[in-house]
């Protein structure tokens, strides 16, 4: 009989520790220049359980760096359309690294759904590698639903595009020169024109309807 409850209990905190694919994070793709500042989209999934609260920690990849404000204090924004009545609270780790706590005193619910829920700023050092590289989640994220369940999001990854210029150089028909910004899309690839939908001009995301 003891050995059955063990085994039981043992069955109930691994089903707990299990990662919930109807709650989850994941990143859109950004662009940055070296030198640059970017933002990045944290986003959640949720449309099976209503959460309350969420902690997650957030590793950079080398070159890129969290961007403070005169304070001291990361730069996030909080998206109020799915998060009102919930503060957030932050702090950038030793090892650089970005740690996010979502959180209501009064319990209110994250609204459900799927699409972005914070954004921070982050920084390309001068001597960054170009090319593509990944933001991610460390561990497990925790999220907690309204009723005090904890799910588990497991470590999620985001594309960081760090280009190799801002700028080419076209010659009008009166021979002079004039410097027009690079456009790239989502994938990196250098554009002759803006398309429909999100271009990244001059390290920047802009949307071509």
């Amino acid at each position: 009989m003891k050995k059955s409850y063990m085994l039981l209990l043992a069955a109930l905190i691994c089903g707990a520790a299990q990662a919930d694919d109807d709650n989850s994070f994941y990143f859109t793709d950004a662009a940055v220049l070296p030198g640059g500042t970017t933002n990045i989209e944290l986003c959640m999934r949720n449309s099976a359980t209503d959460l309350t609260c969420l902690e997650a920690e957030i590793q950079l990849p080398e070159g890129l760096s969290v961007v403070r404000d005169e304070d001291g204090h990361p730069i996030v924004t909080l998206y109020r359309n799915r998060s009102a009545g919930h503060e957030i609270t932050t702090n950038v780790l030793e090892n650089g690294n970005l740690k996010l706590l979502v959180s209501s005193l009064e319990a209110n619910r994250l609204k459900g759904g799927e699409g972005p829920l914070l954004s921070f700023c982050v920084s390309a050092a001068d001597t960054a590698p170009r090319g593509e590289c990944m933001v991610e989640t460390v561990g497990e994220s925790l999220l907690v639903s309204t009723n005090a369940e904890a799910h588990y999001s497991v470590g999620v990854t985001g594309s960081v595009l760090i280009m190799d210029d801002a700028t080419s150089i076209k010659t009008t028909n009166n021979g002079q020169q004039t410097t027009e910004k690079a456009i790239y899309n989502l994938a990196g690839q250098r554009l002759d024109k803006k398309q429909k939908g999100i271009n990244i001009v001059g390290g920047k995301k802009e949307v071509r309807k």
